[in-house]
């Protein structure tokens, strides 16, 4: 890979090229994208889903999963800016991600500009946040009484106001309202088809309150230009979309109305690397309405415009051009729609069947893409070195350290930026050094968030000890590519790996850097402990309980992720657990009697349970496995025949293990589950297990350490009994 291509925003424009370019990659480009939502909400079933015909997973696009599928880089975080002239992106306020070509699709706000509304209204922008949005509004309703009203009667403001008294029919005490500054809804539409929505809406008793200027938003309704004045109780905005405040910061041309101003090739008018499209666009030769049907149709456009930026220095682009009539599909609450083209209208059942049809379609293409494509690799004829000729340019590696900021320990000297061969560390007076070494291959491409987990899975061990860690030394084996790529990489990593230290309170003292065919990261974390205070792992005593940090899961995740097919709610869900570091809870455990203690990893729970009673033939455990906290959405992954490739190895472990009859098999095989950034397990007694489970609530109590000299010879071997 030489060159790097990053999406911001996962719009509907972006969903179809990712597609496009997973089908037929672009040679020697590495493609990114950086979106605040792994699911993102599908525009044309947003209404259905409010009306509820779908369910949220039906109505949204799994972009990770999409992402996996076509090779593309994913990133879960928030843009928070762009420095258009140096041709980076800030990520919320953790990191920087570089670029040579760049696509923005993060679509519009909603309009809040009326006096009042940013305090009182509920706006239906971003779209990426409706299902946020709607979640609310419907536990609102759940208790509510009185008067809601949707502000706008396009056909966004039609289709919601309809779903939204279709879902909500039977509280009867809550009325619906719609508000519009025209004569008639759905401005700009056929009779035909204003009549059918104006037939919809008397059927489902919504008031409408035509030539209704809004001058101002207030608790308890809404005043008129003419000074009339609505009491609501809701007032939901589903008025004309307003520009990103942090778009106009970027140093890109933007429109009169904030949006990023592109010409007829979707190219930014100030910055020829830059395309933008869907909502947060305005094409100045050609201004369109800020519909999804009009991001739909500039996929191929952009996705031919973008592979020509990268065939030559001086392409040749294609202008857009879009029809100027369309199939229009509007849902009428129930199973029914109205529709038009030039000017011919239909409307009934089938009409939302066939509008039911296409989108289906349409999220089957995005949400099912097939088997997961093998990654495109380039042949290249140039030798790659083993030995110390595999290791990073001094180029790379130099930049990228002096620009780190390092915890400053006294005791610690790093060996970083001093030309030294090795780093000096002062142990504490009576204090035991303790050290401990992990590492693996990226599972990952977003190299920040790998980062950080490897560093909290690396110093995880000494957290488990009940050891302070001080100091960490870090091996990054990058895979082969350009050097201008691997210098992004390294800095990324590095910078990942400085900041997730430094939360810690730990020094960087040095490290190694080297490529070879795939990205390793190991780290060497050293720490200290007081003689006497070391928390042993095979210590375990009668009567203890067990104490478990964090669910269960992330093999299982990982291998259907890496697999594209793991779902939007694991992906989210073991990046988040692998991204808690396990320092919280070695925090408080120090005022605790712990009497063994070990980090859940590579064995899963069952192999390590299994080394904690090692050291007293007589002890066994008993665990329940309904109490054992699982990751969303492992369980049906663990159901479909999901595992981790080292599974079949710790599969003997069950040998030792007396399972009552019955229970649930895949979850059973969870406990055997290798975990990355894994929770500790704890033995201790159980008053003091009550207080902890009050002081760190996400852990749980899974079962507890016993003693058994009657057991048969069936059973003696039997050291684990779940139940």
């Amino acid at each position: 890979m030489e060159r790097d291509l990053v999406f911001i925003g996962g719009g509907h424009t972006h969903a179809l090229v990712l597609k496009q370019f997973g089908m037929k990659p672009v040679p020697g480009v590495r493609i990114t994208l950086i979106s605040e939502q792994t699911l993102t909400p599908y525009s044309g079933m947003l209404p259905g889903f409010v009306a509820g015909h779908y369910s949220f997973i039906d109505a949204h696009i799994d972009l990770n999963r999409l992402c996996q599928w076509a090779n593309v880089r994913y990133i879960r975080g928030t843009v928070t800016g762009i420095d258009a002239n140096a041709n980076i992106i800030d990520v919320g306020d953790e990191f920087k991600v570089s670029y040579d070509q760049l696509s923005i699709d993060v679509g519009s706000t909603p309009d809040l500009s009326v006096p009042g509304a940013s305090e009182y209204a509920v706006g239906v922008k971003p779209v990426s946040q409706f299902g946020e949005i709607w979640n609310s509004l419907l536990q609102a309703s759940e208790t509510a009484s009185g008067e809601w009203g949707v502000v706008g009667a396009g056909a966004g403001g039609v289709e919601l106001v309809l779903g939204m008294a279709h879902r909500l029919k039977s509280n009867s005490a809550l009325n619906f309202h719609l508000l519009y500054s025209g004569k008639h809804v759905l401005r700009g539409y056929p009779d035909k088809v204003v009549s059918a929505a104006e037939r919809a809406l008397a059927r489902y008793n919504v008031t409408l309150h035509p030539e209704f200027r809004v001058a101002e938003v207030r608790r308890d309704g809404l005043i008129s230009t003419d000074n009339k004045k609505i009491v609501l109780d809701k007032s939901i905005w589903c008025t004309g979309a307003a520009a990103a405040g942090w778009l106009a910061e970027t140093g890109l041309d933007v429109s009169e109305r904030g949006f990023i101003a592109v010409n007829e090739f979707l190219q930014s008018t100030s910055h020829n690397n830059v395309f933008a499209v869907g909502d947060c666009s305005d094409m100045l030769s050609d201004p369109r309405p800020k519909a999804g049907v009009y991001a739909v149709r500039q996929a191929p456009f952009l996705a031919d415009n973008l592979r020509a930026v990268f065939k030559t220095s001086n392409p040749k682009l294609k202008p857009l051009k879009l029809q100027t009539d369309f199939l229009s599909l509007l849902s009428l609450g129930g199973r029914t729609a109205v529709g038009c083209r030039a000017g011919f209208a239909i409307s009934g059942k089938w009409v939302w069947k066939l509008k039911d049809h296409i989108d289906q379609k349409f999220m089957h293409r995005l949400n099912a893409p097939g088997e997961k494509k093998s990654m495109a690799t380039e042949v290249s004829q140039e030798m790659h070195c083993a030995g110390c000729g595999s290791k990073l340019g001094p180029d790379i590696i130099q930049g990228n350290l002096n620009e780190l900021d390092v915890f400053a320990n006294p005791a610690v000297t790093p060996a970083l930026g001093r030309s030294e061969d090795a780093s000096l560390w002062r142990v504490t007076s009576g204090k035991l050094a303790v050290q401990s070494i992990d590492g693996f291959r990226s599972f990952s491409s977003d190299y920040w968030r790998f980062g950080e987990i490897c560093v909290n899975h690396a110093l995880s061990d000494l957290y488990a000890m009940g050891a302070t860690p001080v100091s960490a030394q870090v091996w990054i084996n990058l895979a082969h590519a350009h050097p201008r790529i691997q210098k992004r990489d390294h800095k990324m990593l590095m910078a990942a790996i400085v900041a997730a230290l430094n939360k810690q309170q730990v020094s960087l003292a040095g490290g190694h850097s080297s490529e070879g065919s795939e990205t390793h990261v190991a780290i060497v974390a050293n720490g200290e402990v007081t003689p006497g205070r070391e928390v042993r792992k095979n210590t375990v005593k009668t009567d203890d309980v067990l104490v478990l940090s964090k669910a269960l899961g992330t093999g299982v995740i990982l291998a259907a992720d890496m697999q594209a097919k793991a779902p939007a709610i694991a992906a989210d869900a073991v990046m988040d657990c692998m991204l808690q570091s396990n320092k919280e809870i070695a925090l408080v455990l120090n005022e605790y009697n712990v009497s063994a203690a070990t980090d859940v990893t590579g064995f899963g729970l069952i192999g390590h349970l299994l080394e904690m009673l090692s050291n007293n033939v007589e002890l066994q455990a008993e665990l329940r496995l309904a109490d054992i906290p699982m990751l969303a959405g492992v369980e049906d992954l663990s159901e479909n025949g999901f595992r981790s490739t080292l599974y079949p190895q710790l599969q003997p472990y069950l040998l030792q293990c007396d399972i009552k009859a019955g229970l649930d098999a895949a979850r059973i095989d969870l406990l055997l589950d290798p975990q990355t950034s894994g929770g500790l397990l704890i033995s201790l007694p159980q008053q003091q297990a009550e207080r902890l489970i009050a002081d760190f609530p996400v852990s749980a109590m899974i079962g507890k350490i016993t003693t058994d000299q009657s057991r048969s010879e069936a059973t003696v071997n039997k050291r684990i009994h779940i139940c």
